[in-house]
This record gives structure tokens, sequence and C-alpha cells, in this order.
């Protein structure tokens, strides 16, 4: 603890950790100290999080600090902790050394939209984090020391059995290394020898954690879920290989145009626009003034790096063709921000002679990230404000729905009842204000919180207090393509509601 005080001390770790609690406080402080569910959390309100049929086979241990229930503000609150120790090993990783930077690198992480995405499961949001940490650790250890690779294939492992996706924080980590490596014309052994060492760590990394998953599988007697095609991870089809490869590639620059994140108003494309192309400017100005570019190898180095990136962006991609990139598997793309701003701290760095300039240079790069951040910021509270209007709008709609049902004749105590359809958007239009904003923003997004019988049993068994027998399988299916379901009409009408051989059948949409 002594030595963890005097490091905290030193403002290379203090400000990085101190900027994202705070950040990271005030952007997601509503989030944490008030309860707004998501879809998925009407289900876990009490969850083991036993995810290793979905590989995650870290995850039960990575949550368990916190227990199993879903504690909003203690989960919340180390998610944003576990946050700021990523600032400071990220800022460390790059040897980060200006106070400008030790603020905007935490700033893009405490704000980054899929944090806030990762926030709506609070139940899990924790774990999540942890497994970030993890993730980044491995590139950190892998960098600094001449043997930290074998380390950084522990912890890899162990961030992938936590949250697979992941992986992709470390792969672009070890890839900006090694492009600022030769942009600063580093000797070619050094940069092999760091090449080398990220590969080891890598595959030892994934082969470690596909054997302690093959374990956890036969121990407890179970097969991985289809859910994302995990069950497809480690099968190879090799004529696939080309397809997924350009998918991989037509979703990177898919999501940097049509992701709501990066240009989502005329706001953020400005932003974009200065910073991507002054990014691009001042690699090949350093490469240029480093007096990189005499050499044919950093050139290939460099280019390859460049275009292995949206490999290495969307490699779960390459583990599957049914796998759906959502925002809670890019948390991978605040690493292009944060280089960008560790390039814009070297270049500065690098005509420190030239003062005047140099000054307007680096207002102009705070004020264009920290109005990224506050872009992000913004985006994080219209999600959370938009969890509130799904809350209340389901609470609305439960209490109506259990009234009738309590006031439908016949009714009793543990009837059986079949809950067939989701909200109908006939009786209850549209409501969403945030779709501009939220669409792309999985977790947070939608108008309701409910599509499934458990989720109405489980949002008024806890918020209702009411138990009700919700039946699932072979009954909701069998009702659906009754004679009868057609015939009945959707609630709130009259006829949405009728017993039938003692169960309730309810007509929803």
């Amino acid at each position: 603890m002594e030595k963890l005080f005097t490091k905290l001390k030193e403002e290379q770790y203090k400000v990085p950790f101190v900027s994202a609690l705070v950040i990271g406080l005030i952007t997601h402080m509503v989030m944490i100290v008030n309860k707004y569910p998501n879809i998925d959390s009407m289900t876990n309100f009490y969850f083991d999080q036993n995810m290793v049929t979905s590989g995650r086979w870290f995850l039960m241990i990575a949550c368990g600090f916190s227990t199993f229930y879903d504690l909003n503000f203690v989960n919340g609150l180390l998610a944003i902790i576990l946050i700021s120790i990523c600032a400071v090993y990220v800022t460390r990783f790059f040897d980060v050394k200006k106070k400008y930077s030790l603020i905007l690198i935490p700033a893009v992480m405490a704000t980054f939209p899929a944090v806030a995405a990762t926030m709506s499961y609070m139940y899990t949001v924790d774990g999540y984090m942890l497994g970030l940490l993890l993730a980044i650790l491995a590139a950190y250890v892998s960098r600094k020391y001449k043997f930290g690779f074998f380390a950084g294939m522990v912890l890899l492992a162990f961030s992938m059995g936590t949250y697979q996706a992941y992986v992709s924080v470390t792969i672009l980590l070890c890839l900006f290394d090694i492009v600022f490596a030769v942009i600063n014309n580093d000797d070619i052994f050094d940069v092999w020898n760091k090449g080398f060492k990220y590969l080891m760590m890598g595959i030892g990394g994934g082969t470690l954690y596909f054997g302690i998953l093959k374990i956890c599988l036969a121990v407890q007697h179970k097969e991985l879920d289809t859910y994302q095609g995990i069950n497809e991870m480690g099968k190879f089809n090799p004529a696939m290989i080309p397809e997924r490869i350009a998918h991989m590639y037509t979703d990177f620059g898919a999501f940097i145009f049509k992701g709501r994140i990066f240009v989502n108003n005329i706001f953020t494309m400005v932003i974009m626009s200065i910073i991507v192309s002054s990014a691009i400017v001042a690699i090949f100005v350093l490469f240029a003034k480093n007096k990189a570019f005499k050499k044919w190898y950093n050139w290939f180095i460099l280019l390859l790096c460049i275009g292995l990136m949206p490999f290495g962006t969307n490699i779960m991609l390459m583990m599957s063709s049914k796998v759906e990139y959502h925002l809670l598997m890019r948390m991978q793309w605040e690493v292009y921000i944060i280089a960008m701003v560790v390039i814009a701290e070297r270049t500065l760095a690098a005509f420190e002679t030239v003062k005047d300039k140099l000054n307007i240079a680096k207002t102009i790069t705070v004020v264009l990230i920290a109005g990224l951040c506050y872009n992000f910021l913004l985006m994080d509270n219209i999600a959370y404000f938009n969890l509130q209007q799904q809350y209340e709008k389901t609470y609305a709609y439960c209490v109506r729905l259990l009234d009738r049902i309590e006031n439908t004749d016949g009714y009793y105590q543990g009837i059986p009842i079949c809950l067939v359809g989701e909200v109908s958007k006939t009786s209850y239009p549209k409501t969403e204000l945030t779709a501009d904003v939220t669409e792309k923003m999985r977790g947070t997004d939608g108008d309701f919180l409910l599509y499934r019988g458990e989720q109405y049993e489980e949002f008024m068994k806890n918020y209702l207090g009411a138990t009700l027998n919700i039946l699932t399988g072979d009954y909701v299916t069998d009702m659906y393509y009754s004679e009868e379901y057609a015939e009945m009409t959707s609630f709130p009408d009259k006829g949405s509601i009728k017993i039938v051989n003692g169960i309730m059948f309810i007509k929803l949409e």
C-alpha cells in the first residue's frame, strides 16, 4: 500500500487516475445513483454470471467481487475505478508525459459511448471493466518486461475469459506501439523484438484461453451456445476466410461513417475530420523528421501495421460468421482517439523550438479532443435519459396490464398465463425521443423493456410485487399459431385476454 500511494503521488500516475475518476463520475453518476434497468436486466437481478457456454469462463469470478446482485452503485463505482486504473496503464504504455495528454486520454476512456452501453448492463459492468483492464495489462507487461509476454499470455487469456471482444484492445495497443517505434526510427531489431513478443503473447494467450475453456466445459458437462456464433470459435473453414476478411474491412468503414459514434452531427463531423487528417499528416511529418523514410523496411512495417488495424479491430468476425458487432464489442475504437492524442503530443514535442505556433497547436488539440469528449458525455447522458423513459413507460404499461389480468373473470393467484407477442406498436405507437443518438447504442435503445414472457414476469415481481405464473416454450408457440390467437385483438382491447382450458392467454401484439 505504501508503494501504491507513493506511485499515486507521482504526476504520471495521479493525473490520469484522478482525471478518469472525476470525469467518469461526472459522466455516469446519473446511472450509478439511479436504478435504470435495460432489457436484459429484467432477468438478471441476481445472476451468478456462469457464462461458460458463451466462452466467458472467468466472468463469474470477475463479477463475484461485488456479489451477484444488480447493485448499481457498487458495480458502477467499481467500474469507474477500474477505468481509472486502465487510464493509468494506457498512458504508461504510450509513455505519455504532458499533463494535457494525461487528462485528455482518461477523458476519452471515461466518456466513450461504449462505456455507457456497458453501464446499461449494470449487473455485469464491473466484471467487463476488469476484463478491459486485463487486456490493457497484457500489452503493458509484454512491452515493459523482457519476458513479460509470458505474463501477458495469462492476462490476455483471463481477459478473453471475461469478454472475448477486448482482445481487440490488446491488438490495437500493440499495433500502435510498433507504428510509433517505426516512426521514431527505432532499431529494426528492437521493432522486431516488440513484434515477436506481442505475437507470442497473442498466440499463447489465445491458446491458453481455449484450453481453459475446454476444461471448464468438460467439468460442467456443457457445450458452447449458438448465440453470436460462439460455438463456431476455433472452427475454421478455409473457404470462408476471404469472405470474413472482406466483412471485417467493410464493417470497419461502415462503423466510422454509419455507427453514429464518431459522425452523429455536424459538430463531431468537423472535429473528426480535423483530428484524423491532422494525425495522418503528423505521422508522415514525424516519419520524415526522424529520417525513418530512408529505410524501406520502415515503410513496409508502417503500412503493414496500418493495414492490419481494421483486421485487429474486428478480429471477432474472423472467429465466427454469425457475430453481430454491437457497441459493447467496440471498446477498442477508443484506442484510435487515444493514439491521436499521443501522436499530437509527440509531434508537438518534436517542434518545441517553434513556441508560438506550438502553443496554438496545443490549444487546438486540447479544444478538439475536449469537445469530442463533451459530445460523448452528452451521448451517454441522452442514453441514460432514454433508459429512464423506458422504465417509466414499462412501469405504466405493466400496471395497466396487471390490473386487467387481475380483473379478468376466472383469474386466481397462480393461474397459468401465456403472454404472446411484444408491446403492440399499433396500440402503443413509438414515443422514443432519442433514436438518432441511441439507435446504435446497444442496451440503451428502444421504447419498452419487454419482449418475452420471462421479462414481464420478472418486472412485475420486482417492481410491482406481483407474482405471476408465466408459461414458456410449447404453450407460447402453439398459441401463436392457433386460430384462437388470430381471432383475438391486441392489448389493451377487450378481446386481448381470454381463459381457455384453465390457461389465461394474453395477446400483446
